[in-house]
């Protein structure tokens, strides 16, 4: 009996041995052993990977996908949210700085960090007429600025109708005021030289910023999140 016992043991452990080395990582700091779920001849479910690195949680078709820490052979590590071998989702990166333990946490995409939130900015409201609001953050600018470009269908004139607009009342539409209800700024500047829309930039703005911009009669709330510099497009049906 104990050597029927011993046997089906061996047998076990052989065959999930050789299951696992036949169970290909996808990624080559993490190639040397794995040890976990598979799929295809491919690491796929809960498992751990060793080699110039280590990564344990899930993985899917050979690569880390889903939740899952990874550590580099530096020390440092990543807990959080992967897909297809690359940082993605919500996440904190531990790593030493000048002999200290630091921690950068939120949001990554295809492996690059975005900031602490999953979108720097909200849209609360906006009036009726209002038909679309486009917030971009503007990489790599320094200036914190707001740049608040607004269009309308009936206003959108090119230089050969102005005439005629103006005759009928019709005219392009502009930022005329802003309520600010968390943060504030220096001061904003008007341009009113494009042919098809109006823009103001607002200047020197402490975030996080919350305010609702007003357009001759219409509106709309925002809250920028985080520091930087943004452009806001508003169409405006009228």
């Amino acid at each position: 009996m104990r050597k029927l016992i011993i046997t089906c043991l061996v047998v076990v452990c052989t065959t999930f041995w050789g299951h696992t080395q036949d169970c290909k990582v996808l990624i080559n700091a993490l190639s040397l052993k794995y040890e976990g779920e598979c799929k295809g001849n491919k690491a796929d479910g809960k498992g751990k990977a060793v080699g110039q690195d280590s990564y344990e949680g899930q993985f899917k078709a050979g690569y880390p996908d889903g939740e899952g820490i990874y550590t580099w052979k530096e020390g440092d590590f990543y807990d959080g949210s992967w897909k297809k071998g690359l940082r993605e989702g919500q996440g904190s990166m531990h790593f030493k700085k000048d002999g200290k333990d630091s921690v950068v946490a939120g949001f990554w995409k295809k492996d690059i960090y975005q900031g602490r939130f999953e979108k720097p900015y909200k849209v609360l409201g906006q009036s009726s007429k209002v038909s679309t609001v486009r917030v971009t953050k503007n990489i790599g600018s320094k200036n914190y600025e707001i740049n608040m470009v607004v269009s309308n269908t009936s206003g959108n004139t090119t230089k050969t109708d102005i005439s005629a607009s103006a005759a009928s009342g019709v005219a392009k539409m502009k930022l005329t005021d802003i309520d600010i209800q968390k943060g504030n700024f220096t001061n904003k500047l008007d341009l009113d030289n494009a042919e098809r829309s109006t823009k103001t930039i607002i200047r020197g703005v402490e975030f996080p910023f919350k305010a609702t911009f007003r357009i001759e009669g219409e509106m709309v709330q925002i809250e920028f999140l985080e520091e930087g510099n943004y452009t806001v497009e508003v169409n405006i049906l009228q």
